[in-house]
């Protein structure tokens, strides 16, 4: 369990999500509009009322609206392993805080995860921050170390849950 997120064994590739919060459906928006090469496999399987009954996928302007939800937004998602302290450290330090960084710092961030790791993944990282951008009255920009992570057969790094909710 982490915050407002279950996760459960569902086979020996996946995991079963329990979501009690937009992040994933924000982020689930961004893979879909900017294209990104650098997300796990995810699959939202269903939505649930606290009752446990099966409902509807809230419209765009729902999601958007920034108001909270009470619902439960279940996913299907490959298995990921966390990065090591080192990995980890490196972007804590410097992606988390790129909404508070200028154009030219973000420019050279992005720089080193090309140089660090492989142009891609600055690419993605920059698409989320436009999509982040986009939406900035709703979204809040919440990538770190943790929530980087790595396939478990390529340690291919991938980017999982981005954004929060704006408080």
């Amino acid at each position: 369990m982490t915050f407002l997120t279950n996760v459960y064994k569902f086979d020996d590739n996946h995991v079963l999500l329990e979501k009690r919060s937009l992040g994933l459906e924000y982020y689930c928006g961004a893979i879909h509009h900017k294209g990104l090469s650098k997300a796990p496999n995810i699959h939202r399987v269903g939505i649930l009322d606290e009752e446990n009954n099966i409902v509807e996928s809230p419209s765009q302007e729902v999601i958007y609206s920034g108001d909270e939800t009470e619902l439960r937004f279940i996913y299907v998602m490959e298995k990921l392993q966390h990065l090591d302290e080192s990995d980890s450290a490196f972007f804590d330090k410097c992606i988390h805080s790129l909404d508070w960084k200028s154009e030219q710092d973000r420019e050279e961030i992005l720089a080193g995860v090309t140089k660090r790791y492989n142009p891609e993944l600055a690419k993605d990282i920059l698409n989320l921050y436009y999509f982040y951008k986009k939406h900035e009255t709703v979204l809040a920009w919440d990538l770190h170390g943790d929530n980087l992570m790595q396939r478990i057969n390529s340690n291919e790094i991938v980017i999982l849950d981005p954004y929060t909710r704006r408080a």
